[in-house]
């Protein structure tokens, strides 16, 4: 790879590292909206926002696709571990880079950061919504047994 391929490399590290940092902060703010608010108006905006950075992301992916074609290494788009072999790729293509080895080591803490903060929010996710659930059903429950105790003639005063 040309070395300006090597700095749009380097840009869309970048890149991915402060969109991944973006998300992790906002995946912070839904466990809040979740756990400390119960705020679902909140919850639904960030999970909105969290769509466009997810997107945002996936357009790197087609970057990184772009600059490999036009450097002659297409190929690689093949390999079965693409894109997590990319960086061990591109560290062999380009050994005697100072920053690259640590962009690469950024970008892959922050995205296990981002996926481990993600599991948390899907299981606290899952656990309000099983609570709101079991309010619903008590509710309803409720609102039975009182629609036949009036039937019955019952006063609800």
């Amino acid at each position: 790879m040309p070395a300006s391929a090597l700095e749009q490399a380097k840009e869309l590290i970048r890149r991915e590292i402060s969109l991944c940092k973006t998300l992790r902060a906002m995946i912070s703010r839904e466990l809040e909206a979740i756990v400390l608010n119960g705020d679902m108006d909140e919850l639904l905006g960030l999970l909105e926002s969290k769509d466009g950075i997810i997107s945002q992301l996936q357009l790197l992916a087609d970057g990184w696709k772009d600059i490999l074609s036009e450097a002659g290494h297409g190929e690689n788009l093949n390999m079965p571990n693409f894109p997590e072999g990319l960086g061990k790729y591109l560290l062999e293509l380009y050994p005697e880079d100072e920053e690259l080895p640590a962009l690469i080591q950024e970008s892959r803490e922050i995205a296990g950061s981002v996926i481990c903060a993600e599991d948390d929010a899907i299981g606290e996710l899952e656990k309000f919504s099983s609570g709101l659930r079991s309010q619903m059903v008590t509710r309803v429950q409720g609102q039975n047994a009182a629609a036949s105790y009036a039937r019955m003639g019952g006063s609800m005063i």
